[in-house]
């Protein structure tokens, strides 16, 4: 191989390497502490539960900026597999929430215990 043909090569490797990790995953894990006001398949989708959740300091939006959430009441989306057990309308919870900014925007509650 010649030292052109290792330049070129090492140059091709190099841009590969740039455009995969400009469409790498990076997950964001946020503790969320909250107060369940809704339950899957009540007035929800089958996937949804209501919360009205504390500010979540950390969070960030849709460019990965770190933005914060204030405290509110909103849906958050399961993750399938997620068990709900022994958890009701008016629990005290703690969510594990997971984001993914890439592909595509996604928030998911990977876990659901009741609070302390």
């Amino acid at each position: 191989m010649t030292t052109v043909t290792k330049a070129v090569l090492i140059s091709m490797l190099s841009a590969c390497a740039i455009a995969t990790s400009a469409f790498a995953d990076e997950a964001y894990i946020y503790n969320v502490k909250g107060i369940i006001k809704g339950m899957p398949g009540d007035r929800l989708a089958k996937n949804e539960l209501l919360v009205k959740h504390q500010p979540i300091p950390g969070y960030r939006d849709d460019t990965g900026a770190i933005v914060g959430m204030m405290a509110m009441t909103m849906p958050f989306y399961l993750k399938e597999g997620v068990s709900l057990e022994g958890i009701k309308e008016g629990d005290s919870v703690e969510l594990k929430v997971e984001q993914h900014l890439k592909p595509k925007f996604t928030e998911e509650v990977i876990s659901v215990a009741k609070a302390e």
